[in-house]
């Protein structure tokens, strides 16, 4: 439940303008666009923890999550301190993310 609360107050990470968003053959952009997908299919757990309606999304959420975790591990390597903070931003949120809707699917699981 603590994931949970900090996840309902926790802003979605942005992207700054003028942000150097290619690296490593990745764009930030596009992991930005698909943990923003990922978020969307969380919102499941909403649902289940304000109604005990459990309704897992179809997509992999979680595989989906791992492959954003890893794009990212990938595209922050190397990276000055200073240029990691949107990187680091989207990591933490993707990891917050990944522990809630694999407890969602444990709880809710029959």
């Amino acid at each position: 439940m603590e994931d949970y609360a900090l996840w309902r107050r926790l802003p979605f990470p942005g992207l700054r303008r003028g942000e150097n968003l290619l690296r490593a053959g990745e764009n930030l952009a596009l992991i930005h666009g698909d943990l923003a997908v990922a978020d969307e299919h969380v919102t499941q757990v909403i649902l289940f923890i304000d109604e005990g309606i459990f309704r897992p999304a179809r997509a992999d959420v979680l595989g989906l999550l791992e492959e954003v975790i890893s794009r990212l591990e990938r595209f922050g390597v190397g990276m000055a301190t200073e240029e990691r903070e949107s990187v680091d931003a989207h990591y933490q949120y993707a990891v917050l993310l990944r522990r809630i809707y694999a407890e969602f699917l444990r709880m809710g699981a029959p």
